[in-house]
C-alpha cells in the first residue's frame, strides 16, 4: 500500500474508529456499555479531573447517574476510562496509557480487585499526535465473553506517527507491526493471564490487524481494516474468524466480500448469535458501506451489501455498528453537510434515519460515532458533542415497536474552581495553583462560565481584547470562545460580571479553534477561522450599558460578507487601524489582505485587496518613526510563515510591498507589534521550539530604520522552552502570551536588551513545547488590569507588580 493511501486510512481509524481520545476534548462516551437496566460510560480525557467511568441504572423510566468510578491512585488527565469490557461479574477499564484494571461486581456497583498484567506488551510512543495526546488507546481495542479478554494492539496510532516521521526523515522502511491481538484467560482462582497472542492468517506490515474485536461464545471476529484485500487490492480491509477449539482460539476462515481499494472493511464489527454486521466506513472515498452475512452452515453465506439512504461522500456510513434485537443500527459520524452526525436504523422492510434537529446540529457533533445494544436499549455516542466534550443519547422502544430517544446523558463541565472576591498577591512564587512572579491575580473566570450555563459544556477560550467604555469609564474583557465572544465586565477586576454573550453565525462549525476581536468606535468587529462561512460580526458595544438581568444572548447589529468574488467566509485575524478606520482582513478571498472601509461601522465598504501576500496577522499604523519617506503613511507590517512583509497601504488602489525579510531558522513568524516610537518592531515565531530550531522562546527585535531594508537586530532568549503566541507592546513593555507557561513580560525600554521582569502560569497542568495554554493578552487597560485568555483554562484578569511586596 502506498505511504499516502496508508495515512489517510490511519487518520480515520485514529480520528473515528479506534480509540480517538485525544481528538476530543473530554471524550465523555469514549466507550459505552449497556447491559439491561445499567449503562456505563467512560470520559478518559479530562484536563482537570481524573478520568472518570459513570455509572447510570435505568428510574421510573428516567436514566439517573448512581456512581462514579476513578483509578487506584487516582491522577488528574489519567486517562481512566478510554476502554470498557464486561464478562459476567468483570468489568474491564483502559487507561490511556495502555493500564487495564478489573473491577467485580454487577450492574452499578463495582469495586477494584486487580491490574490486569500485560507483561509489557503496551509501550508509549514518544511521539505526540497533533493536539499533543502522547498515550496509546489509538491502537487498542478490547472485547469480552465467558472466560476470555480479547485485547487488539493494532498498532493503528504507531503507524500515524511513523508516517509522520516518515516525511521528516524520508524513511524508507515500512516497519509498522501488522497488529496482534493478546488472549487472557480467567484462571479457576479468577485471576487473568495470558493464554495466547492471535496473529492475523494473511498478513503485512501496517495491517492495523485487531482494530476491532467482537466475540460471543465460542466464535470471535477481527478485523484489519487496513489490509490489502484479494488480489492485493489496496486497503480494502478483511475481517478473519477465530473458533475456540480445545481451550485454545484457531483460526477459522474469513469474512469474504468482494474487495474495494481503501474501504478499510472490519472497522467496526458486531456479532449477534448467527448475524455479523462489518462496517466499511470509506468505501466509495468515504461514503461509506456495511455487510451483512448469516451464518450458514458451518461458515457464512453470501452477505448483503447495505448502503446508506442518500449517500454522501464523507458520511462513513458503517463506522459504528450494532444489533439491537431485530434492527440493525448503523452510524455515519462525520458529515452531511451541517447535520454532521446520523444513525441509521433498519429493521425487516423498514429503514429510519435518526439526526439531530436543528438547534442541535453542528458540523463537530460526530453523532452516531458509536452505537452500542443490549437489544432492548440503544446508546448512540456524539463525540464532538458541546465543543468535543461528547453525549450520549438513549434509544428504546415506545409502545408500538419505534425507537425513540429517552435520555441524553452527559458529563458535568471540566474545569478549575473560580477565583474571584479580592485580589491575590504573588508571594513565594505562586498564587493559587498558579506559578508566578511579580504578577498579582485579581480574578479567575473558567471557560465554563464564560457563557450560560447551558451553553458552558466544553467551552474553550481563544482570543480577547478589551474596550473602555468613554461614556461611563467601565472596562470590558471581550473573550472568544470557540462558540462566540463573552462580553464581561471587569470595571472592578476582583469581580468580573458576565454581561452578555454573542454567538456564532448559525449554520457554521461550533468548535472553531480561531476567533480573533478588534474595536473601533465603541464597535467590535468579529471573525472566525475553520468556521465555514462566517463573515465578519460587527457588534455596537454601547449595547452593554442598559443590559438588564444579565447574562443577555444578543445578535449582531451587522453581518459583513465582503462584495462579489471577494466573499468573506473564514477569516483568522482582522486588523484595524483605529487612527485611518480601515481593517484589513487575512481572508481567503483576495490573495493579500481584504480591506474595508469601517469609519461607518455599520456600513462596512469593501475598497480592495493589498497587494498579493499570505498574510497571517499584522499591525497597521501611520508611521512616525525614523524612515522619513514614509511619515505619516499607512504602513502594515504582516506575516507568515517565513515571511516578515512591509507593505504601504496608503492609496488602496495601488498598495505597494516595501520589503520582504526573513529571520535565521525560522519555523513560523506568528505575530508582533512594534514599539511606541515606531523604530522597532518585536515579533514571535510561533513553532521554532517547537520545531527544535531553538531552546527556549525566541523574541526577534527588528530594527525599522529603513522600512525597504528592515534589519534584524537581536534575537532575545527567554528562560523557559516556551511556544510563542501573540504579544503586545505598551511604554516599556511587552506582554507575551506563551502558550503552556502563561503570560511572560519583558522589560523592552531598550529594545537591544530586554530583560524577563513577570510571569504568571495560566496552564498550572501543562508545561512544554507545543498549543495550549495562554492565546492571547491585552495590557492596553487605563486601570492597569492586564488580560489573559488561556484556552482551556479561561480569562486571567492579573496585573503587574509596581511596588515592592511587603
Amino acid at each position: 500500500m502506498s505511504t499516502l493511501a496508508r495515512l489517510a486510512l490511519a487518520i480515520l481509524l485514529v480520528g473515528v474508529v479506534v480509540s480517538p481520545g485525544a481528538a476530543q476534548s473530554g471524550a465523555f462516551g469514549n466507550a459505552v456499555l449497556v447491559e439491561g437496566d445499567a449503562m456505563i460510560v467512560g470520559e478518559p480525557n479530562n484536563s482537570f479531573r481524573p478520568g472518570t467511568v459513570y455509572l447510570y441504572e435505568k428510574r421510573g423510566g428516567s436514566w439517573t447517574e448512581s456512581g462514579r468510578l476513578t483509578a487506584p491512585n487516582a491522577e488528574r488527565a489519567d486517562g481512566f476510562g478510554a476502554l470498557l469490557a464486561t464478562t459476567g461479574s468483570t468489568l474491564f477499564v483502559a487507561s490511556r496509557d495502555g493500564r487495564i484494571d478489573i473491577f467485580e461486581g454487577a450492574g452499578t456497583a463495582w469495586s477494584h480487585r486487580s491490574e490486569l498484567d500485560t507483561g509489557g506488551f503496551v509501550t508509549l510512543d514518544p511521539r505526540c499526535d497533533y493536539n499533543g495526546y502522547c498515550g496509546v488507546d489509538f491502537g487498542l481495542t478490547m472485547a469480552a465473553g465467558g472466560d476470555w479478554l480479547l485485547v487488539g494492539e493494532s498498532a493503528v496510532q504507531t503507524e500515524q506517527s511513523r508516517l509522520r516521521q516518515r516525511r521528516r526523515s524520508d524513511e524508507a522502511a515500512d516497519s509498522t507491526p501488522a497488529g496482534v491481538v493478546h488472549v487472557y484467560r480467567r484462571g479457576a482462582d479468577g485471576s487473568w493471564s495470558e493464554a495466547q497472542r492471535l496473529e492475523a492468517p494473511v498478513s503485512a506490515n501496517g495491517d492495523a490487524f485487531g482494530a476491532a474485536i467482537a466475540i460471543e461464545g465460542d466464535r470471535a471476529l477481527v478485523g484489519a481494516p487496513l489490509a490489502d484485500g484479494a488480489e492485493g487490492v489496496e486497503a480494502a480491509g478483511r475481517v478473519f474468524e477465530f473458533r475456540l477449539r480445545d481451550g485454545m482460539w484457531q483460526p477459522f476462515g474469513e469474512l469474504a466480500v468482494t474487495p474495494e481499494a481503501q474501504a478499510a472493511f472490519g472497522s467496526a464489527i458486531a456479532l449477534d448469535g448467527d448475524r455479523a454486521v462489518v462496517g466499511a466506513p470509506n468505501a466509495g472515498l468515504g461514503v461509506g458501506t456495511a455487510w451483512l452475512f448469516r451464518a450458514q452452515g458451518e461458515g457464512w453465506g453470501s452477505p448483503s451489501r447495505i448502503d446508506a439512504p442518500e449517500p454522501l461522500e464523507g458520511d462513513i456510513f458503517g463506522d459504528a455498528v450494532a444489533f439491537a434485537g431485530d434492527d440493525l443500527w448503523i452510524g455515519a459520524p462525520v458529515t452531511r453537510g451541517i447535520e454532521t452526525g446520523m444513525a441509521f436504523v433498519l429493521s425487516e422492510g423498514d429503514a429510519r434515519t435518526f439526526r439531530f434537529t436543528e438547534e442541535q446540529t453542528n458540523t463537530e457533533d460526530s453523532f452516531g460515532h458509536r452505537v452500542v445494544s443490549d437489544g432492548e436499549v440503544v446508546a448512540v455516542t456524539a463525540s464532538g458533542l458541546d465543543h468535543q466534550a461528547g453525549g450520549v443519547f438513549v434509544y428504546e422502544r415506545d409502545g408500538s415497536g419505534a425507537w425513540q430517544q429517552v435520555d441524553l446523558l452527559l458529563s458535568p463541565p471540566d474545569a478549575m474552581a473560580s477565583v474571584t472576591g479580592e485580589e491575590r498577591r504573588c508571594t513565594e512564587g505562586s498564587v493559587e495553583q498558579f506559578d508566578c512572579t511579580d504578577i498579582e491575580l485579581y480574578a479567575y473566570i473558567p471557560g465554563s462560565m464564560l457563557t450560560a450555563p447551558e451553553r458552558a459544556r466544553g467551552v474553550r477560550a481563544n482570543d480577547n481584547w478589551g474596550w473602555t467604555d468613554a461614556e461611563t469609564g467601565r472596562e470590558y474583557a471581550l473573550v472568544g470562545r470557540n462558540d462566540g465572544t463573552s462580553f464581561i465586565d471587569i470595571t472592578d477586576p476582583t469581580q468580573p460580571r458576565l454581561i452578555g454573550d454573542l454567538p456564532k453565525t448559525p449554520n457554521t462549525p461550533r468548535s472553531q479553534l480561531w476567533r480573533d476581536i478588534k474595536t473601533y468606535k465603541d464597535h467590535a468587529f468579529i471573525v472566525a477561522d475553520g468556521a465555514g462561512a462566517h463573515g465578519m460580526q460587527v457588534f455596537d458595544l454601547t449595547r452593554l450599558r442598559d443590559v438588564r438581568d444579565a447574562p443577555v444572548v444578543f445578535e449582531p447589529d451587522l453581518l459583513y460578507r465582503g462584495e462579489g468574488s471577494n466573499v468573506v467566509e473564514s477569516t483568522h485575524n482582522v486588523i484595524i487601524n483605529e487612527e485611518t478606520g480601515f481593517a484589513y482582513l487575512t481572508s481567503r478571498g483576495c490573495a493579500g489582505m481584504h480591506m474595508i472601509d469601517i469609519t461607518e461601522p455599520l456600513s462596512p465598504t469593501f475598497v480592495g485587496c493589498s497587494e498579493p501576500g499570505g498574510t497571517h496577522d499584522a499591525q497597521c499604523v501611520v508611521y512616525r518613526g525614523p524612515h522619513d519617506e514614509y511619515h505619516e503613511r499607512e504602513i502594515c507590517l504582516r506575516m507568515s510563515g517565513s515571511r516578515f512583509q512591509i507593505s504601504d497601504v496608503t492609496d488602496k488602489d495601488n498598495p505597494v510591498e516595501l520589503s520582504n525579510a526573513t529571520h535565521p531558522n525560522p519555523a513560523y513568524m506568528h505575530q508582533g507589534w512594534l514599539t511606541d516610537d515606531h523604530r522597532y518592531f518585536i515579533m514571535n515565531d510561533e513553532s521554532d521550539v517547537i520545531a527544535g530550531n531553538v531552546e527556549t522562546t525566541r523574541t526577534l527585535v527588528w530594527d525599522l530604520e529603513d522600512l525597504e531594508d528592515p534589519v534584524l537586530a537581536r534575537e532575545f532568549f527567554g528562560s523557559l522552552p516556551a511556544s510563542a503566541h501573540n504579544l503586545y507592546v505598551k511604554g516599556d513593555f511587552t506582554y507575551q502570551a506563551n502558550y503552556k507557561y502563561g503570560l511572560h513580560i519583558l522589560d523592552t525600554s531598550d529594545p537591544m536588551n530586554p530583560v524577563e521582569v513577570g510571569m504568571f502560569d495560566t496552564a498550572p497542568y501543562g508545561s512544554g513545547a507545543g498549543f495550549g495554554g495562554a492565546w492571547s493578552t491585552y495590557p492596553f487597560f487605563d486601570s492597569g488590569a492586564i488580560l489573559v485568555t488561556s484556552m482551556q483554562e479561561g480569562l486571567f484578569v492579573v496585573k503587574k507588580r509596581t511596588r515592592p511586596i511587603s
